[in-house]
């Protein structure tokens, strides 16, 4: 959790945001070698794989920036806010009825039975534990563990 003057903020991490840096550097760096090697003899074939791996380096860049870096849970005096890859959710500190730490994120109940999910809290298949990122979270909402979540 980082706090940015009074809202806190949550995003994903451990070897999902390792991968969605490392992967596309890798692949990065694969294209510039490719172009290396087309300057130095350009020919067809020299050139054609090195825009394999420039889509490829790109292409996985736009991934990992949609579904892992632009990712986040932020919660302020002015609501909740949930920035997760197919849209941004707001929701106000009213609206919650309860907090509950699902297996894709946070869930956040609303009083009228639907949820948002907020996808900054989940492990992203990495296996370990948000229970401790969970805590933060309902320590930043302001209320009892006990009252928020069920």
């Amino acid at each position: 959790m980082v706090d940015q003057g009074g809202v806190s903020v949550w995003r994903v991490e451990g070897p999902a945001l390792v991968a969605a840096y490392v992967v596309p550097a890798v692949l990065g760096l694969k294209a510039a070698m490719g172009w290396g090697v087309w300057v130095s003899s350009p020919e067809m074939v020299a050139a054609r794989s090195a825009g394999v791996w420039t889509g490829l380096a790109l292409g996985s860049a736009l991934f990992f920036w949609y579904t892992i870096l632009k990712v986040r849970l932020e919660v302020g005096p002015g609501g909740i806010v949930a920035v997760n890859p197919w849209g941004t959710q707001r929701l106000s500190l009213e609206e919650v009825a309860f907090v509950r730490l699902g297996a894709w994120g946070a869930d956040f109940h609303h009083g009228d039975g639907f949820k948002t999910t907020a996808y900054a809290l989940t492990g992203m298949a990495g296996a370990t534990s948000q229970d401790r990122r969970f805590a933060e979270l309902l320590e930043a909402l302001g209320g009892e563990p006990d009252s928020l979540q069920r």
